[in-house]
């Protein structure tokens, strides 16, 4: 593997590590900016809004509520996968999908709960979050592996 090669390679081991920060991280963050369930997370502040008479088709408060702590803890099996298989194995790819599924379902969810204009910061970094695991994960391999072209010489060659 070349130094190219190399450094390509930690960029992507890098975006997948901190992709899963950011989808943990994005859990001590506020998905409300401001108004009813500002300062809440978790099962209070899906149990606020809902109580404001907003609903999103679908999604009981269970099931957003559980789609909410899926996102941090994606976050940590991701971590857990990097460390057992590697960033560009399968099991990565896996998880990667699947925190990139429940990040962007996760955001639209509260998207349609409270409106644009009040999202706060963690829906945006567990959005953030789930592309950068997918981009860690799917580095083409040919891109690790490539070598590069033999630097071209002016001089004609001598036969």
């Amino acid at each position: 593997m070349g130094e190219g090669s190399r450094r390509r390679a930690r960029f992507a081991d890098g975006c997948y590590l901190g992709g899963g920060a950011a989808l943990l991280a994005s859990a001590f963050m506020r998905w409300i900016a401001r108004g009813a369930g500002s300062g809440l997370r978790g099962h209070a502040l899906v149990d606020t809004l809902v109580a404001l008479g907003k609903h999103v088709p679908a999604l009981s408060v269970a099931r957003l509520t559980i789609l909410w702590y899926l996102v941090p803890a994606l976050g940590a099996v991701s971590w857990i996968v990097y460390g057992l298989l590697g960033a560009r194995s399968r099991g990565a790819r896996i998880v990667a999908l699947a925190a990139l599924l429940v990040s962007v379902l996760a955001a639209g969810a509260f998207r349609q709960l409270a409106g644009t204009a009040r999202l706060g910061w963690g829906p945006k970094v567990a959005l953030l979050g789930g592309f950068a695991l997918c981009a860690g994960a799917w580095v083409p391999d040919a891109w690790l592996r490539a070598r590069r072209p033999a630097a071209r010489s002016s001089e004609p060659a001598s036969v």
